[in-house]
């Protein structure tokens, strides 16, 4: 080849093409995967957070509850309407989704007296309702309930005996137990996630 007809061949150019058309390539595929990766991080980190907030909130309920002889304020205790035996929790259970907490716990505000809270299993969503605050009986209902969280396909609850230990409440309702165990099984995008959150001695 001469001095005037120096260059690239179509061969070369073409092949110049298909290497760079495959680094290309590569290098979307190497994006695609970490995008796909941070967007399951993500999902996994929201979900982990949910988690987290529901079981630290029925934490919070059962650690602000009344005493077992419900310990109220003053202007409680000398309201002559105060029902005898009220138990502060309330736990049922059984093996068709019947979770039910009743807690009776002291107000955000101290000042404002006591309030109902319940939680229970509706369908695969977890509820929590909030009564409002009242500084005498008898206390409104917990109603409106928000759902708390999503994907639960199942949930025991086991209580501690001081004679027994842990037993399972299975289609039973039990007043102020010792201990409290709740083990609940999610299903997210990832799999199946088992929790569990064990709340202890109550009394």
């Amino acid at each position: 080849m001469s001095a005037s007809q120096k260059g690239f061949t179509l061969i070369e150019v073409m092949v110049a093409i298909m290497l760079m058309a495959l680094v290309s390539l590569i290098a979307w595929r190497g994006l695609d995967s970490m995008t796909r990766a941070d967007q399951h991080l993500q999902a996994s980190s929201e979900q982990t957070e949910a988690l987290l907030r529901a079981l630290n909130q029925l934490q919070r309920d059962l650690n602000m509850r009344a005493s077992v002889e419900l310990s109220v304020p003053a202007s409680l205790q000398a309201d002559k309407t105060k029902p005898s035996g009220l138990a502060a929790v309330t736990v049922r259970s059984s093996d068709s989704k019947g979770f039910r907490l009743d807690v009776i716990r002291s107000a955000p505000v101290a000042a404002d007296g006591l309030q109902r809270v319940r939680w229970w299993l509706k369908g695969d969503n977890l509820y929590r309702a909030a009564a409002p605050a009242r500084d005498r009986f008898p206390l409104p209902a917990a109603k409106d309930g928000v759902v708390v969280l999503t994907g639960v396909s199942d949930l025991q609850v086991r209580i501690w005996e001081a004679d027994k230990g842990w037993r399972q409440l299975s289609g039973n309702r039990r007043e102020d137990p010792l201990g409290l165990e709740v083990s609940l099984v999610r299903q997210t995008a990832q799999g199946v996630e088992r929790y569990r959150q064990v709340v202890g001695p109550l009394w």
